[in-house]
């Protein structure tokens, strides 16, 4: 870093305020910036107050270096011309609060204007101030590429709350010198990660419980660019700070607290209409005024245009609602701890897919006691189902059912806020869903230091014309997202293969986590329950379109006519979509019981085989259970199935057919069979039985779950 000084001989006096002027490629803007500077100077040393420029090069284009040389800085008491080789705003405003001398300073950039009381305002204010105060204009004039109008407030009236979804303030900040030293700017260059060194200064100053106020009838002319560092930023970056203490939840709840509970009191008056300036506060005299002189350097500055733009004010009810929620979600977290597992799921619920979660957060209790685990939810669910048990140590948050005013950036926002504050280091989890493949795809350049796994179980089909196809429902985040993925579990071997004969890259991240399901019987009960014929079968599903619940009434027709006095008895509800269950009526064979609570209540052992239907599927977790109860079990040869139902040998698999009445037909004539052979009936169910201990038992699941998450040698 080098520094030129130029100061008027025999003035030992620090200056009342350093401007620090960071340059880069402004080039024939710079010297508009600098008259703008100049004539608020000469206004404030009519005044009394002392200035002194610091102008920061920070790799700068010629043209700017030029303008700067060029340019006649005798009207500051003092000025310093600081050169740094940062690429970082941030940076090269920490070396010009080094070098700066005042009691005050003020942060600039080389493209836009102030009012030409604004130094002298702020600096009367601060004098007036209690220490540590940040001042702010309360204007701002845009112009340029787009062209509006905003006002910004002290903060008891913006309030801490708004912080988490926006920037209520703008870099333009003034402040004791000893803060910005205390202070000082992270070092946010421009990439695809964090940004916004301004909005991260305040943030870390709001938690330090400096005030912050606005210098009443004082502007920045604020000129929009396409090639600015803000324009870029917002560009290439994920438009989020990097990590603050104003967002870690004790801070949070500390800080927020009083708004908070003066935001739910009267939320009416905290809106946008509330506080935005109408547009007669351009005809006040000291702002026409204040326009004019600022118009005789840069003529762009036209307020004609500006009564024709956006009015705006950085109080907006919808900010200061996402700041509630995350106060409300800190209350949950204040015992200070850290998480080492975030999973990020849609919704808790009955299903297959829900009881692999719980399976996966359990043995990573069993293998790691004293790890924390942290489940957030971020979609409402589609019913009343309450998250049941999660190990010890495990705290669940659902964004989706008690914050559903939220939309899904807001959800997504919280959860990054969340895992930055008390996840930092902890793995990332997340299932195939809307929110958490929102979440990582928007965040993960600021993720890095975050292993991830994703768990994906089939891929649907659809029927069209008769025909059926695949949809790519995960496999496209995958393919996006795998350079990004430490791993992808599915719970079968079938779809761990054709991901990797579709992607053909990294096939070491792709891993199959059977499903853990111990059995419920053993061998002898086993034999005891199949050797009795009951004449009856259960199906128990979601009557969702993906399981064809439609092929129920179908098959019974034909069962009713290869086997007659056998009966269906069916449970389940839909969950996805909606099931007229009224098409089960009038069928002798056909009994429908409505939702049923797991599948250990149902009474199996009054059942000779379960029938499971499906379009798509991995490997159930409704026909484990049904062979863990020792029932042979009749299904589709769809998705990962066949690994577990082995036709002939521990089940019977029926080939997909897309004709309803020809597949109803091979389900009835299956079903007549497995009723009237008894010893094929037990033979099926003890080789599955032993199958189901060998892959899905606890301690097979158990030493896998080690393998991939602990021991780093998961096998092919």
């Amino acid at each position: 870093m080098r520094t030129e000084i130029a100061q008027p001989p025999g003035d030992d006096r620090p200056p009342d305020i350093s401007l620090i002027l960071t340059l880069h490629h402004e080039g024939t803007l710079l010297r508009r910036t600098l008259l703008s500077l100049e004539e608020a100077a000469c206004y404030a040393r009519r005044l009394g107050i002392t200035t002194e420029l610091v102008a920061v090069l920070d790799r700068p284009s010629a043209p700017t270096r030029d303008a700067l040389a060029s340019f006649d800085a005798s009207a500051f008491g003092s000025h310093r011309v600081v050169e740094v080789d940062h690429g970082s705003l941030g940076l090269s405003r920490n070396s010009g609060v080094a070098a700066a001398g005042g009691r005050y300073a003020m942060m600039c950039d080389g493209d836009d204007l102030i009012s030409f009381n604004a130094i002298a305002e702020m600096v009367r204010l601060g004098d007036a101030s209690a220490p540590g105060t940040l001042i702010f204009p309360e204007y701002l004039f845009a112009f340029g590429e787009r062209h509006h109008f905003v006002r910004y407030y002290p903060l008891d009236v913006v309030t801490p709350l708004s912080f988490l979804r926006a920037h209520p303030y703008i870099s333009r900040v003034f402040g004791p010198m000893e803060v910005f030293r205390s202070r000082g700017y992270v070092d946010v260059r421009l990439s695809p990660g964090h940004a916004f060194e301004d909005w991260h200064f305040n943030a870390e100053c709001a938690a330090h419980g400096h005030p912050i106020t606005v210098a009443r009838d004082t502007m920045l002319f604020y000129r929009q660019r396409p090639g600015s560092l803000l324009a870029q930023a917002n560009a290439l970056s994920v438009r989020q700070i990097p990590p603050t203490s104003l967002f870690d939840p004790a801070t949070w709840r500390r800080v927020a607290r009083e708004s908070y509970l003066r935001t739910g009191r009267a939320p009416s008056a905290f809106t946008q209409a509330g506080h935005m300036p109408a547009p007669k506060d351009l005809d006040r005299p000291v702002l026409r005024e204040l326009v004019r002189a600022a118009n005789h350097i840069e003529p762009d500055i036209d307020i004609a245009t500006v009564r024709q733009s956006p009015f705006f004010s950085p109080v907006d009810e919808k900010v200061i609602e996402v700041g509630r929620a995350y106060y409300e979600v800190c209350g949950l977290l204040e015992d200070g701890g850290l998480f080492d597992e975030v999973f990020l799921l849609p919704f808790t619920g009955v299903g297959g897919a829900e009881t692999f979660f719980r399976n996966v957060m359990f043995a990573l209790h069993e293998a790691r006691p004293d790890g924390r685990l942290l489940v957030l939810l971020g979609e409402q669910p589609t019913d009343a189902t309450e998250v049941d048990a999660v190990p010890p140590g495990a705290t669940v948050i659902d964004l989706g059912r008690h914050w559903p005013q939220l939309d899904m950036a807001s959800r997504e926002l919280i959860a990054l806020k969340l895992i930055e504050s008390v996840a930092p280091a902890a793995r990332l989890h997340l299932r195939d869903s809307e929110f958490a493949c929102g979440f990582f795809a928007t965040y993960w350049p600021v993720l890095g230091g975050h292993p991830s796994v994703f768990y994906r179980f089939s891929d649907a089909v659809v029927r069209d014309g008769g025909e059926l196809f695949h949809r790519a429902t995960g496999l496209n985040f995958v393919s996006a997202q795998l350079e990004r993925l430490s791993l992808v579990i599915s719970d079968t071997d079938t779809l761990v293969e054709r991901d990797r004969w579709r992607l053909g890259v990294w096939p070491e991240r792709f891993h199959c986590l059977p499903g853990r399901r111990p059995p419920l019987v053993n061998e002898a009960q086993l034999a005891v329950r199949t050797a009795r014929t009951k004449h009856r079968v259960l199906w128990a599903s979601r009557l969702d379109s993906e399981k064809r619940p439609e092929l129920l009434p179908l098959i019974a027709r034909h069962l009713a006519k290869a086997a007659p006095g056998v009966s269906i008895d069916v449970f389940g509800r839909a969950v996805l979509g909606h099931f007229d269950v009224s098409a089960f009526d009038g069928l002798d064979n056909l009994h429908y019981h409505g939702p049923y609570q797991g599948f250990e209540a149902l009474d199996h052992a009054a059942y000779d085989c379960f029938v499971y239907t499906s379009w798509f599927d991995g490997l159930p977790n409704v026909v484990l259970e049904a062979i863990a109860a020792g029932l042979p079990v009749i299904a589709p040869a769809v998705g990962g199935l066949g690994e577990m139902v082995i036709d002939g040998e521990t089940g019977v698999l029926l080939s997909l057919q897309e004709d309803d009445e020809a597949t109803a037909r091979a389900y009835g004539a299956a079903i007549a069979r497995m009723v009237s052979t008894p010893g094929a009936r037990t033979g099926l169910a003890r080789a599955a039985l032993r199958r189901l201990k060998a892959r899905h038992g606890s301690e097979a699941y158990l030493s896998r779950v080690r393998a991939i998450f602990f021991d780093g040698d998961a096998g092919a």
